[in-house]
């Protein structure tokens, strides 16, 4: 939870997200009479006032971090993933070493397979959003990359100068490596969703415990053992 004295220092100074891009500047809170925050407003550059919400709000000892929305609901998918996924192999567990009965079990195994069921609509959600923000970082590289194209060309035929080339090159390469930052960084998110979402998925072997019952041998009969008998002496008598 953020509080406004965290906050209240940052007034008027400018929010970045955490791949270093400027998003704007820290102008208003939101707080309630114990003075936790519920979201701030920033304004960007060009005026625009956006309110952000405080589950996307990181204090730093530089400054206010802001969360895309993207990694604030992968973070959350996951880590109830990961929840449901332990739950279900420790249920799994309990009933192995016989801790709980099997109406127990039958009971606890429903709830926490209605739990996975909508886990997996949300992780699917999830891996939608990730993926169309992906596809915006593509097409966010690919201008940059023809922009800086087209730099390079203006200057190759001197139209315009070293000076006015490096720093319009340097604020063009800055952007694209923040940009390669945060597809790095979806693209990890990604991966863990959807290896949490197989593990889950996947069956968990279960042995069947079934009361013992007492099997009834049949013994079959035992022939005695004989004593081991050389061979037999024949006497003849006349």
């Amino acid at each position: 939870m953020v509080v406004l004295e965290e906050i209240e220092k940052f007034m008027g100074s400018k929010v970045t997200d955490p791949y270093g891009r400027v998003l704007g500047v820290l102008t208003s809170a939101y707080s309630d009479v114990d003075g936790n925050i519920s979201g701030i407003e920033i304004v960007s550059e060009d005026y625009a006032i956006e309110y952000i919400s405080s589950e996307r709000i990181v204090v730093s000892h530089d400054g206010i971090v802001i969360l895309p929305e993207w990694r604030v609901e992968a973070v959350k998918v996951e880590a109830q993933l990961d929840r449901a996924r332990k739950r279900a192999r420790a249920i799994e567990d309990l009933y192995i070493n016989k801790e709980i009965s099997s109406q127990a079990y039958e009971e606890m195994k429903k709830q926490i397979d209605a739990t996975l069921s909508r886990l997996r609509e949300k992780a699917k959600q999830a891996r939608s959003l990730l993926r169309k923000r992906l596809g915006e970082i593509d097409d966010e590289i690919l201008h940059v990359d023809k922009a800086t194209n087209h730099l390079k060309l203006l200057y190759s035929s001197g139209e315009i100068s070293e000076q006015r080339f490096k720093a319009s090159i340097d604020v063009l390469r800055s952007s694209r490596n923040r940009l390669i930052d945060e597809k790095k960084d979806l693209e990890k998110h990604l991966e863990l969703i959807e290896k949490l979402e197989v593990e889950i998925t996947a069956p968990i072997k279960t042995p069947q415990i079934t009361p013992q019952t007492q099997q009834q041998t049949q013994s079959t009969p035992q022939i005695p053992q004989t004593q081991q008998q050389g061979p037999i002496n024949v006497i003849i008598t006349t």
